[in-house]
């Protein structure tokens, strides 16, 4: 039977809980500064980290992502979160993994990061920080013996660090690359006997996009 791993109750509260009480410093203690609001396109290779596995080789999954950005800027701070929707555009085929044959996992990804704000004059500013995501994946997972269900929902942690530029007083766009370390419980079995294939959500995002500053404080 696939395991479904759901976060506890308390483990959302305080997920929910960084999101809305991260922006309260920032507003709160810092003088001039904006409100973004805006859009991204990411890839990520190898999203189900088979590289990093030991004994396991094969074809790395390939995803595409497209998301949404709200980020806060003050004088040295930044915080940043949105969703994010990241789909396979090359399914991952597994060898030496026993009875698990591929993988077609998609998630959403809901990131939560703050850390320092560097302004470079008028052009922009370059950030860096730490934090984590949610992250809720589906899809699925094939083996020998019929498909499993890659539907899970964790918590992982990592760091992120971008380049915004902006072109106006009202538009910026943005690069960046985030490192996530996560992975979920056992959903399928290598071998027949007990559940022991875990999704690995580890690895680097890198993403572009462009947002509006909807407010200058």
């Amino acid at each position: 039977m696939t395991t479904y791993k759901i976060l506890t109750g308390k483990q959302v509260k305080i997920f929910f809980f960084l999101i809305v009480f991260s922006f309260l410093p920032l507003s709160a203690v810092l003088g001039e500064g904006k409100i973004s609001l805006g859009a991204s396109f990411g890839y990520q290779y190898d999203a189900g980290n088979i590289s990093g596995r030991t004994g396991v080789d094969g074809d790395a999954q390939q995803n595409a992502s497209m998301g949404c950005i709200l980020k806060m800027d003050g004088d040295m701070i930044f915080m940043r979160t949105g969703a994010e929707y990241s789909y396979p555009v090359a399914k991952g085929k597994i060898n030496g993994s026993g009875d698990v044959t591929s993988t077609d996992i998609s998630f959403i990804e809901v990131p939560v990061y703050a850390g320092l704000n560097l302004t470079v004059r008028d052009y922009g500013s370059l950030y860096m920080g730490g934090g984590g995501s949610y992250i809720f994946s589906f899809g699925n997972i094939d083996t020998l013996s019929g498909k499993q269900s890659g539907g899970a929902q964790l918590f992982g942690f990592g760091f992120i660090t971008g380049i915004e530029a902006e072109i106006s007083s009202d538009v910026s766009f943005l690069a960046e690359w985030e490192y996530m370390a996560a992975r979920s419980s056992p959903l399928a079995s290598t071998g027949g006997v007990y559940d022991d294939f875990y999704i690995d959500f580890t690895g680097s995002r890198f993403r572009f996009g462009a947002v509006c500053h909807i407010n200058r404080y």
